[in-house]
């Protein structure tokens, strides 16, 4: 199961009046390069949720990797928590603008690396903004400017216990699968549009290839989120559309072998990994946290390798 738990707008603001911890709102808005918004800029810009900070996944990275936002090694964590001002034991509830984006991976990356305190990954966001319109009060925004990720004091921030074995699963792991053949014994899922899984459309990333990994299957990220909030559907609904999905596309899934997922570049493999485990499906899974652009930047077009449709 997932390390950290999903949480309404309704438990948000009870949680806010009941918990006698420390509470931070993290603002975990990414968004991709072509997109031409920045997490940063709108968080500075407002609004967001009462005393909230700034996490970005691009800066809270292992800084001697040439891939995007992985997962940082411990010092760079303790290094950079303590820069934003939190405690090992804050109680921490991520959200980002877009609802479910790079929130589930900022809530993975906290869990992974032994946060102590609770995190809650907010579902979500834009259905927070509905109800704040309806009933400001209740469910209050922050609507002014600022020009720092976070107005809390630095900490000296400590933890040295990491759950990386249980959660991560490397390059190297995934080649051995592959070489031995014993990724027939996982289920293994792709969260990337089908088109790009296939090699029939192209990485929004300038020069590298499409297609997926020999024995990977696909679990497109969008088929379970809300079309207009990006919220994670209720339970029920959401191991209807993964089941249906898979009936559909002739996707094997055995609930009794281990699963693992992936995506682009470690982000939305980290929503169909929460997915999953929301709706009992598996009992937990581990993220290849390199993901495609590892993979295909490795291995180019080789066709061992790299699978298109034909």
């Amino acid at each position: 199961m997932a390390l950290y738990k999903l949480i309404s707008p309704n438990e948000y603001t009870s949680l806010l009046k009941s918990s006698t911890a420390r509470i931070v709102s993290v603002d975990a808005s990414w968004h991709m390069p072509n997109t031409g918004r920045s997490g940063s800029k709108e968080y500075f810009e407002g609004p967001r949720l009462p005393n909230s900070i700034f996490f970005d996944i691009d800066d809270v990275k292992d800084e001697n990797s040439e891939f995007p936002h992985m997962l940082p090694t411990l010092s760079i964590f303790n290094k950079k928590l303590s820069e934003l001002g939190l405690l090992p034991n804050d109680t921490l509830v991520i959200y980002d603008k877009i609802g479910n984006f790079a929130s589930p991976r900022a809530a993975w990356t906290f869990t992974t690396m032994g946060h102590k305190g609770n995190v809650y990954l907010l579902n979500n966001y834009n259905d927070y903004v509905k109800l704040s319109k309806e009933d400001p009060k209740s469910y209050n925004l922050d609507y002014s400017s600022v020009n720092k990720i976070t107005s809390l004091p630095k900490t000296q921030y400590v933890v040295q216990e990491t759950f990386v074995k249980d959660q991560v699963l490397s390059f190297n792991d995934v080649k051995q699968l592959v070489d031995s053949g014993d990724i027939k014994n996982y289920n293994f899922f792709d969260a990337r549009a089908l088109p790009r899984f296939l090699g029939s459309a192209p990485e929004p990333r300038p020069g590298l290839t499409s297609g997926h990994i020999p024995g990977v299957q696909p679990l497109p990220f969008l088929s379970l989120l809300d079309p207009e909030t990006k919220g994670f559907l209720p339970n029920k609904e959401l191991k209807a559309n993964i089941l249906s999905f898979f009936k559909e596309n002739g996707v094997e899934f055995d609930k009794e072998k281990p699963t693992l997922t992936m995506c682009g570049t470690g982000v939305t493999g980290c929503i169909i990994k929460t997915a999953l485990e929301e709706a009992d499906l598996v009992k937990s899974s581990k993220l290849y946290d390199g993901s495609w652009t590892e993979w295909a930047t490795i291995f180019k077009n080789d066709p061992k390798y790299i699978i298109k449709a034909k």
